[in-house]
């Protein structure tokens, strides 16, 4: 409690600065009643001295030894009472507190000294205590401090219990996870959305749910033998998330009480809900810049190129997605793509949603183009590394001129994409120019009389359960080499030749002539890219 604190309590909050206000943030650490001369022997460090000056009401030079003295000890400050046995002060104390910053406060003479000193020592005892109770919350410099997002209250927590910490939804589904992660023996992966991959994780979240609420908090332990805090996160009372927050330490685990933990819960439970609330305006804010740009272009502005870029999640160690009330799950992903592609040099990129896919559309000068996509790869391969989105791939389009071509590119794109993932899976950034053959593929395949064609080719093929077609395929792929394909299918020598006379009697082919081949080939790969 300081000087400008205690102004505001009791019969104090009565009294006047007459002198010192700068003074007014020193700290007060006791309080007394001093009617004596000689405070020399008495007086401290964040003392707040209340006095009439009745013993030396006639005698100047005590008086103003009293405040030289309080100043020279570092007291808090004066409370004078004027009117009764002194009713001014001299100029010269006045000036000696103004100059030092040291604050006196007049009060009228018909206050009592303890309708002034008891609420003022109340406010102190209870100060006393709260800074006993934070010295025993290890979270205590989480709670003081400001944070601009979620992700930097988890690295602080992570920090403090130099641990690994990280927030799940109520289905398991990450969330948020401090930048050092390592499998534990709760989850084993910090994919976003990816689930725990404790065996029991299902019947233990809805236990937590069911009875955790009224303490604030579970203690649990897991196969890494880590003793952990899992800490609800509640908005209106409802739980919508829990946090893991893992200890070294026994004798700290042990001391954490649930009143330690409910305001780190309702700081980070306001940050997650605000950042929710801050996704949303800003999806609608790249809506409607894509709907003006789209309204507003001008086919005759070549000097303006287009790029679009689509974001795919590859990841199989993600189940399906299970919605939640209050979590959008587009807009984590969105916000995670768009902090690595915030350094992307490009005048516009605005990145929106189609179909439930997220998307991009980036505005940049002619030349631009192959910027992007080298930025993209370095991006791919250093950036998300070690994210919870590394799982993300990108699919580059063609540069551009005229948007009303865009439903067009979103298709093509996409088309990219799959046939990316399929020919080149290990890769992350595919570019229509870098998929060789598949470039002219990708337009025959919405050809109708080149996939007709296909159809007709292989119609013979698909009318039993598709065996001879899934022979076919491992046939072409084995480079016409018959025991090759029988192991890759797991039968009979016999019956591979079988399956191959079938084959070439259903498909009027022999199947070592190179132009057949190709041309099976070829058929087989337009049908692939549907």
């Amino acid at each position: 409690m300081n000087v400008e604190d205690a102004l505001k309590i009791g019969e104090l909050s009565k009294g006047e600065v007459i002198t010192g206000r700068k003074g007014l943030l020193r700290k007060i650490v006791s309080i007394e009643v001093m009617e004596v001369p000689e405070v020399g022997n008495w007086a401290s460090e964040g003392i707040l001295m209340l006095t009439s000056f009745y013993s030396v009401k006639d005698d100047f030079k005590k008086q103003y030894d009293i405040l030289k003295t309080l100043i020279e000890k570092r007291a808090a400050g004066m409370v004078v009472k004027l009117g009764r046995f002194l009713d001014y002060l001299p100029e010269e104390m006045i000036a000696l507190a103004e100059k030092n910053s040291f604050p006196i406060i007049s009060i009228p003479k018909n206050v009592s000294y303890i309708n002034v000193v008891t609420p003022l020592y109340e406010n102190l005892y209870e100060e006393k205590r709260r800074v006993k109770q934070n010295s025993s919350n290890p979270f205590h410099d989480f709670i003081v401090e400001d944070y601009a997002k979620v992700e930097d209250e988890v690295e602080r927590l992570s920090e403090i219990l130099e641990a690994q910490v990280y927030i799940e939804d109520c289905v398991g589904q990450l969330l948020y996870c401090s930048k050092t992660f390592s499998s534990d023996g709760w989850r084993k992966s910090n994919l976003l959305f990816s689930v725990p991959s404790n065996p029991n994780y299902k019947k233990l979240i809805k236990d937590w749910k069911s009875d955790i609420q009224p303490s604030l908090l579970r203690r649990e332990k897991f196969s890494d033998q880590r003793n952990r805090l899992i800490v609800p996160l509640l908005s209106k009372k409802d739980i919508f998330a829990f946090i893991h927050l893992p200890f070294k330490s026994q004798s700290k685990f042990q001391e954490v009480k649930p009143h330690h933990v409910e305001h780190l819960s309702r700081k980070l439970s306001e940050t997650i809900l605000s950042e929710q609330l801050d996704l949303q305006k800003e999806r609608i804010k790249e809506k409607a810049k894509l709907e003006l740009l789209l309204d507003k272009h001008n086919s005759a502005n070549v000097n303006r190129e287009f790029v679009l870029l689509y974001f795919y999640r590859k990841s199989k160690d993600i189940p399906s997605l299970q919605p939640s009330p209050l979590f959008d799950i587009n807009c984590l992903v969105r916000k995670n793509i768009k902090e690595w592609m915030q350094t992307l040099l490009c005048e516009e990129c605005i990145l929106f949603e189609k179909h439930n896919q997220i998307f991009s559309l980036i505005q940049s000068s002619e030349n631009e183009h192959q910027n992007i996509v080298s930025y993209l790869k370095n991006v791919c391969k250093l950036s998300l590394q070690n994210s919870s989105i590394i799982d993300v791939a990108v699919s580059v389009s063609a540069p551009f001129r005229n948007l009303k071509d865009y439903d067009e590119k979103i298709k093509s794109v996409v088309k990219i994409m799959e046939i990316g993932q399929k020919v080149r899976p290990d890769e992350k950034v595919y570019t229509y120019d870098k998929l060789g053959i598949y470039e002219i593929l990708i337009n025959l395949s919405t050809n109708s009389t080149a996939m007709l064609y296909a159809d007709e080719v292989l119609s013979p093929l698909t009318s039993d359960d598709g065996e001879l077609l899934e022979t076919l395929i491992a046939f072409l792929k084995e480079n016409g080499n018959v025991s090759r394909t029988a192991e890759t299918l797991f039968i009979h020598r016999r019956t591979m030749t079988f399956r191959l006379q079938k084959i070439k009697e259903l498909l009027n082919m022999q199947l070592d002539d190179p132009e057949n081949l190709f041309t099976l080939r070829f058929c087989l790969k337009l049908k692939e890219l549907i």
